[in-house]
């Protein structure tokens, strides 16, 4: 007896382990024996069915579905990032393709704003308010007059504002607000340049339809007002101004206009009549010869007619009348503003 207990102290006894992998082995194998069963019962006098299907397959199978499940979601999250960036892309080209419309326009107005400012410019040399008004077109300017120009305070400004920044990238929002802003401030420069333009323009016109040129080289021999008439010598108001000179010289029409008439009319003899617009005319009497024809555009300066004695004349003159708005007025009070 004693010997057989002392040789139970050799026998190997089984790690824990394997012990406890064989039991999890044995209760695998039982589970794995088992089946669920589905069972779908239908409304109505059919039969009811059931399906029965191992653990193991179900648990494969739902495996399977959690895998597939998983590739499914990464592969449309990889098709979804490719079309999110070919969509930021499509914007990213519509926005490049309205930063540059925005600045070939902004580029077209600066170029009109040069050529505003460089007609100006020019048209300030000229000096005075009626030179510039006087003469028909800007003079030309030459390379060292054109090379003129720089920045506004505005302009500094915003470059200091630049450089003191810290991130000078500027956002899409930035980009088109200071284009926005750039064109604003163009749109009012163009406006300011083209008012200015249209007054002289204007004032060029008044200047063209005013009479105020001396239609013939000469001296005065009777003025404007109450005279004694040199015919029957009884006091007459005399419409006009007397001009003598020697017979043939030129009549000019004293600004732009149409004729109006131009032929034989009583007293005046052959007779030019002028209207030059804006409520203004003229009237040249006692021509020899006429140049125009009713209907026709004359400009300032432009001879009409020779100077001669038709009509009820003592002598070669020309007879000026001005009438403004249905009134004849004294031509002394245009000469003296503008005498030539």
């Amino acid at each position: 007896m004693a010997y057989l207990l002392d040789m139970s102290m050799y026998i190997e006894t089984p790690p824990l382990w394997r012990f406890l992998m064989a039991r999890l082995w044995r209760r695998w194998r039982k589970e794995a024996n088992r089946r669920m069963t589905i069972m779908v019962i239908p409304h109505g006098v059919s039969r009811p069915r059931q399906i029965s299907l191992p653990l193991p397959f179900l648990a494969l199978l739902f495996v399977s579905w959690t895998a597939l499940t998983a590739w499914a979601g990464f592969a449309a999250s990889d098709r979804f990032d490719y079309w999110r960036a070919k969509v930021n892309s499509h914007f990213l080209q519509m926005k490049l393709a309205y930063l540059n419309n925005q600045v070939n326009e902004s580029r077209a107005m600066l170029d009109e704003v040069k050529s505003l400012e460089t007609e100006l410019r020019a048209m300030l040399r000229l000096g005075s308010r009626d030179a510039i008004i006087q003469t028909e077109t800007a003079p030309s300017s030459d390379s060292a007059d054109r090379s003129l120009g720089g920045p506004s305070v505005d302009d500094a400004k915003a470059l200091e504002r630049l450089l003191e920044s810290k991130n000078t990238d500027m956002s899409f929002e930035e980009m088109a607000h200071e284009i926005r802003t750039l064109r604003s401030e163009a749109k009012m420069r163009i406006a300011s340049s083209r008012r200015l333009g249209d007054q002289i323009t204007t004032e060029r016109q008044v200047y063209r339809t005013t009479p105020n040129l001396w239609p013939v080289s000469g001296y005065l021999t009777s003025h404007f007002g109450s005279r004694l008439s040199p015919i029957d010598g009884f006091r007459e108001s005399h419409q006009g101004m007397d001009i003598a000179g020697p017979a043939g010289s030129s009549i000019r029409s004293t600004a732009d206009g149409v004729v109006k008439l131009a032929g034989w009319a009583g007293g005046y003899g052959n007779v030019v009549v002028i209207d030059h617009g804006l409520g203004y005319s003229t009237r040249y009497g006692h021509n020899r010869q006429l140049f125009v024809k009713t209907g026709d555009r004359v400009k300032r300066g432009q001879v009409i007619a020779l100077m001669g004695q038709t009509g009820r004349a003592t002598g070669p003159h020309c007879h000026y009348e001005v009438w403004y708005n249905g009134r004849a007025m004294n031509p002394a009070r245009f000469l003296k503003k503008h005498a030539s």
